[in-house]
């Protein structure tokens, strides 16, 4: 069933985009074959931060620039992303640190599932917990930065005397006008995800403290404000990186 699905989006993707959604079809290939390394790599014994943050660059190069070429507004879009993604993985750590949050929450404590596996594991699960947030993140952070670094170029191209100062108050207010958005489409799909969540407490009869102080609930929280505060972070990154590359490649032609 898994590649009858493979198949209809890949034809899909070339019937819709052309030859741009052929390259976006093998863009996402690689993407989910550098996802299950990271797994493997961190399965194997190797530290899950540093192997997650080779592969969050090899993801951001190979998406952003895979998809949309070498120049100088991607260059701007992969900084801003890249430096977004260290910052979230120096920051989130203690945070779930702080929170307890690794291995098993206390639902998946008592799934059935979670008789049959082994607890002897060489794998911090905080590291793990990190990793698994960061990944989450990256989507929606490389899709903002992009969309504001290529508002930012286009300002540029139709008015290359612009000064630096007016291309990044350009960026910001693109940004503002796509946050509203972005945010809205990430807490659809966080709601959409914790469904399933909401109806267990319900069902279980759970009281509010019980809830407002789960490990899972926190899981999803957590993850959710992370990426919205990841892509409120690389909006003015964007805005004032890309200006930079721009105004850089300008001045190198004259």
């Amino acid at each position: 069933m898994i590649i009858k699905l493979v198949i209809i989006l890949f034809f899909l993707m070339l019937f819709v985009g052309g030859d741009r959604g052929l390259t976006s079809f093998f863009t996402l290939v690689r993407t989910v074959i550098a996802f299950i390394v990271n797994v493997y790599l961190i399965a194997w014994g190797l530290p899950a931060v540093p192997v997650t943050l080779i592969v969050c660059v090899f993801l951001i190069a190979g998406v952003i620039y895979g998809q949309n070429g070498w120049n100088a507004k991607m260059h701007g879009a992969a900084v801003s992303a890249a430096t977004v993604v260290v910052l979230i993985m120096i920051t989130i750590g203690p945070i779930l640190n702080r929170a307890g949050i690794s291995g098993y929450n206390e639902i998946e404590q008592y799934e059935e599932i979670s008789m049959y596996l082994s607890a002897d594991l060489s794998v911090s699960m905080a590291s793990v917990a990190v990793s698994a947030t960061v990944l989450g993140v990256l989507g929606a952070v490389m899709d903002t930065a992009v969309a504001v670094s290529t508002a930012v170029n286009e300002v540029y191209v139709n008015n290359p005397h612009f000064d630096k100062k007016i291309l990044v108050d350009s960026g910001f207010a693109v940004g503002k006008d796509i946050l509203g958005t972005t945010v809205n489409t990430l807490l659809f799909a966080g709601f959409g995800e914790s469904i399933m969540l909401a109806n267990l407490f319900l069902k279980n009869e759970n009281t509010f403290s019980e809830i407002i102080n789960s490990k899972a609930l926190f899981q999803e929280v957590a993850a959710l404000f992370v990426a919205v505060m990841g892509c409120l972070v690389v909006i003015p990154l964007a805005s004032v990186v890309t200006p930079w590359f721009l105004v850089r490649v300008r001045d190198d032609e004259t």
